[in-house]
C-alpha cells in the first residue's frame, strides 16, 4: 500500500512537468515552423520582385501566393536617383527604390529590404 502511494505521489509531481514540458517542445517547434514559412515566403517574394521590371509604385508588383493563415504585404521608398562613382567622372546615373517585403503569419512577422534599380 506504502509502494503504491508514493507511486502515485511521484507520478502527480513527475507528470505535469512532463506534461508541461512537452507542451512547451511542440509549441516551439509551432514557433520555429512559422518563423521558417514567414522567411520562405518573404525571400520567395523579394526574388520575384528582383525578377520583375521596375515599378514606379509597389502595389504593381505581383504578390506571390501565401497559404492560409499568412499575408504578404509590399512597400516602397519613393525613387530616388542616384550618380555614381561621382558627378566629376563620368558617371551613371540611377534610379533606385527600397522595396519591403512583410510577412505576416500565425504567430508573428518578417520583414525583408532590399534595393530595386531600374535598368
Amino acid at each position: 500500500m506504502l509502494e503504491t502511494v508514493i507511486a502515485l505521489a511521484l507520478i502527480a509531481v513527475v507528470l505535469p512537468t512532463l506534461l508541461n514540458s512537452l507542451a512547451s517542445a511542440i509549441g516551439m517547434t509551432d514557433d520555429v515552423y512559422d518563423r521558417s514559412v514567414l522567411l520562405e515566403l518573404a525571400q520567395g517574394q523579394m526574388e520575384d520582385i528582383q525578377r520583375q521590371s521596375y515599378q514606379e509604385n509597389a502595389g504593381k508588383y505581383p504578390l506571390i501566393l501565401a497559404p492560409t493563415g499568412y499575408s504578404i504585404a509590399l512597400s516602397a521608398t519613393p525613387a530616388a536617383n542616384y550618380v555614381y562613382p561621382s558627378p566629376l567622372s563620368s558617371a551613371a546615373q540611377q534610379t533606385v527604390q527600397l522595396v519591403t517585403v512583410t510577412v505576416t503569419g500565425v504567430r508573428g512577422n518578417l520583414s525583408l529590404e532590399a534595393y530595386k534599380v531600374r535598368r
